[in-house]
């Protein structure tokens, strides 16, 4: 069984203050930076990452991004983000993987719960991602022995830096 992050882009970018700035003099850095977050997020926990954008004043055919585990969609022209999680929640679902839906938007987080997906508001993602990054920062520091480098000594076990120290200092 697979699982799977799917996050209505726009309606995180739009409720997280971290793009409030962002947003405002660049849409496509605030998109990226999703991107980037999303990416490291589903690294950490082993998920599949879809973030999907409406074709916001954009014509044409949905166009598809890979970058790794985490797949950006831009959806169709007239269609939006809303329907196109929830076409594939389903799909997602009916094959037996795990899904978790990131939006804030009501009506949409009754129809993902209707699928059998667990929903999670913008807001609870954002205290979540902010976990996520804490336990990546704590395992980094941790496997290179609290030295805040990736040093060889920071990785050996106590009885084996003594040997060496041993050996070292004949």
């Amino acid at each position: 069984m697979r699982e799977w992050l799917i996050v209505d882009g726009y309606n995180v970018i739009n409720n997280w203050n971290d793009f409030k700035k962002i947003r405002s003099e660049n849409l496509e850095h605030a998109r990226d930076l999703l991107r980037e977050k999303i990416a490291e997020y589903v690294a950490f926990k082993g998920y599949l990452g879809l973030v999907v954008f409406d074709a916001q004043e954009v014509q044409g055919n949905s166009e598809e991004e890979n970058y790794g585990a985490v797949t950006v969609i831009y959806t169709d022209e007239g269609e939006t983000a809303d329907s196109w999680i929830e076409r594939k929640t389903y799909e997602l679902n009916r094959n037996g993987d795990k899904v978790f839906v990131v939006t804030s938007d009501y009506a949409e987080q009754i129809n993902i719960l209707g699928s059998g997906a667990y929903r999670i508001s913008a807001r609870e993602f954002r205290e979540e991602y902010k976990r996520a990054k804490k336990q990546i920062e704590e395992k980094v520091h941790a496997s290179a022995g609290g030295l805040g480098r990736n040093e060889l000594g920071g990785r050996l076990h106590e009885h084996v830096r003594a040997h060496f120290e041993k050996l070292r200092r004949r």
